[in-house]
Parts: C-alpha cells; sequence; structure tokens
C-alpha cells in the first residue's frame, strides 16, 4: 500500500488524514491565498484535487468562465480543470498507484501548487467582470 502521510513527509508538508485513504494539506501561494489539497487513494491510482480553487458562487460571466477552463484544460500538463457539485473549479491530477514515487509526488505537489498561483487570481477576476482580459490566456 502507498503510504502518502510519507510522501507528504518527504517533501516537507504538514497533512491531516481525513479518513481511511483521505489526507489534506494546505498551501499558500506568492499572493498569500491559501488553498486546501486533497489526495485521494483509490483503487490503482492516487487523486489530487485543490478544492477549491475558485469558488463561483454568484458569477458575473459562468459561460466566459467555463469556456476559459476549457481552453486552459488542453494547456495544462498532468492537470485539469473541473467542476464540482457545488458548480466550484477544482483543480485536479491522477498517478497511477504503480507510478508513485516520492519524486513524482513532489512533481504533482510543485505543479499543482505552480498553477494555483499563476491561475487562481485571474480565473477570478475572468468570472467577475465581462471585460477583464488576462495576460495568461486567451478569451
Amino acid at each position: 500500500m502507498t503510504d502518502v502521510g510519507m510522501l507528504f513527509e518527504q517533501h516537507d508538508w504538514g497533512y491531516v488524514a481525513v479518513e481511511a485513504g483521505v489526507w489534506r494539506t494546505t498551501f499558500a501561494v506568492s499572493s498569500d491565498e491559501e488553498f486546501d489539497l486533497y489526495v485521494v487513494l483509490a483503487e490503482d491510482w492516487l487523486h489530487f484535487a485543490v478544492s477549491p480553487l475558485l469558488t463561483t458562487g454568484a458569477l458575473t460571466s459562468p459561460a466566459r468562465l467555463q469556456r476559459t477552463l476549457l481552453k486552459l484544460n488542453q494547456e495544462l500538463r498532468m492537470a485539469r480543470f473541473a467542476l464540482d457539485a457545488d458548480g466550484d473549479v477544482n483543480l485536479l491530477a491522477d498517478l497511477p498507484l504503480d507510478m508513485v514515487d516520492a519524486a513524482r509526488f513532489g512533481q504533482v505537489l510543485d505543479l499543482l501548487v505552480f498553477y494555483a498561483d499563476r491561475l487562481a487570481a485571474d480565473l477570478r477576476r475572468v468570472a467577475a467582470d465581462p471585460n477583464f482580459h488576462s495576460p495568461l490566456f486567451a478569451d
């Protein structure tokens, strides 16, 4: 069995075991915004979810945000955006269990932190302001 707690510890990340097979950690990006990251062990996969990356609440431009997320999904590597049952935006990644080791686990953590840091603020503005155009991605 994959010891996810040990993998977090090898990268000096604190974590909480939420329940059997589910771990939660929190990280901050350069703007000091904090995000929860969940890691779930399921059958042959280790699933990662920054949840939520963006709470959608009362959006001004939901169609524009969804269109932007779909376009970004083509550009992201090893990760993707998805909407949860509440309509909030999550940032997801997966690793097959037979490929999980400390290096790959660390790469996924780094990747999710990078994307959250790089994209969350602009996605929030895209969702709230129909006149905002991000230099990070085309509308």
